[in-house]
């Protein structure tokens, strides 16, 4: 009873998520993830689960010079050359399928698995919040760049059935023949306030004090943003941590272990998060009750939609750009310590829901 999971290497909020369902399936079921995303952030999440990784790239997501900016036409571009290349080895990888007595096929959000389990003749799962099709549709120009969407469309059309998560752009559904309807696939950590306290104040800033602060955890995206970090030095009242260098020591900001600190973990204990809007970035927020301040992302069809979701929960908090990469973030940190926020706006047992179907359909094979 073999899974096979596909994840998009675009960003790595489909790994983060993708890993909350791989947690929730038996432990003795042997698991193959196939992605472009670093194995590390895998060993991370799955602390003692055994999985087979295999770096594979199967779509590009979007082209992006930083977190928010988004590259149309090379987006467009890149995609059609991979889809021209797994046209290729779609016998094999259906091939690969069947040699590995895999049971059930997943994709996080690569519609070309789909295309591939159904010539191996095995179930497949399409799992997200949103797809490809809903993200290049608007950026389509030419013939050949709507024969590439009606291409993704149609594999995505032989999924066996797609688990539809929470905070899903409208139209998400219309690709697939079968839709279900599941939570939020969210991490929920452990609050730790007090060993976070006590480990910033063993490593406090001659600039600043070290008691009465509030704690912010700053999380730039893969591709980072290109912030005024001497304005973000300059914020009195607040501390912040986060898991990323940043281009020079700033000292109000420490950079945390990941084998010390458990992200989840570390929202939990924080009093907002500061970050670009993705989906693994809201859910954590949601489910661990903590308000999230941010930038506006352009030309990304799920913004809204999670824009959408954030405001029925409470917790969100908008900058302008401007705002956001001048530093100028002290009027925004005031007004997210005052949100009032709906923790029953959201289920985020997703992952739970996804894992128990996933069992479900290897048993049929």
């Amino acid at each position: 009873m073999t899974l096979c999971y596909y994840v998009t290497g675009h960003g790595f909020g489909h790994a983060i998520r993708t890993a909350q369902v791989l947690k929730a399936l038996p432990a003795d079921m042997p698991i193959i993830v196939k992605t472009t995303v670093p194995e590390r952030l895998f060993r991370e999440e799955l602390r003692g689960r055994e999985f087979r990784y295999i770096h594979a790239e199967y779509d590009c997501g979007c082209v992006q010079p930083d977190s928010v900016t988004i590259l149309k036409r090379e987006s467009l571009d890149r995609y059609a050359a991979i889809a021209a290349r797994n046209r290729t080895i779609l016998s094999a990888e259906a091939s690969f399928l069947r040699d590995n007595a895999v049971s059930v096929v997943v994709t996080d959000i690569s519609p070309f698995p789909l295309e591939a389990a159904q010539l191996a003749g095995i179930p497949a799962i399409a799992a997200t919040n949103f797809t490809w099709y809903d993200i290049y549709k608007p950026f389509v120009e030419t013939a050949a760049d709507e024969s590439m969407l009606a291409e993704i469309a149609a594999q995505y059309g032989m999924a066996t059935v797609a688990l539809i998560s929470g905070l899903h752009t409208p139209t998400t559904t219309l690709p697939f023949p079968v839709v279900e309807h599941v939570p939020l696939t969210a991490r929920k950590g452990v609050r730790r306030r007090t060993e976070l306290d006590t480990f910033l104040n063993g490593h406090p800033s001659p600039a600043i004090s070290t008691s009465a602060l509030h704690i912010g955890l700053l999380y730039m995206g893969t591709w980072g943003l290109d912030i005024d970090w001497d304005v973000v030095e300059r914020i009195p009242g607040w501390r912040f941590v986060t898991y990323d260098a940043l281009p020079r020591p700033l000292t109000n900001v420490t950079l945390l272990s990941r084998d010390q600190w458990i992200y989840a973990d570390v929202v939990a204990s924080v009093d907002a998060v500061i970050s670009k809007v993705g989906y693994g970035t809201v859910t954590d927020s949601i489910a661990n009750s903590v308000p999230q301040v941010h930038l506006p992302r352009r030309d990304f069809v799920e913004y809204d939609a999670l824009v959408a979701g954030m405001d029925l929960w409470g917790g969100r908090v908008e900058m302008s750009e401007a705002e956001f990469i001048a530093g100028q973030w002290d009027t925004a940190l005031a007004s997210a310590l005052n949100v009032t926020m709906n923790p029953n706006a959201f289920r985020t047992d997703g992952a739970e829901v996804i894992a128990r179907r996933i069992v479900e359909m290897a048993g049929r094979q």
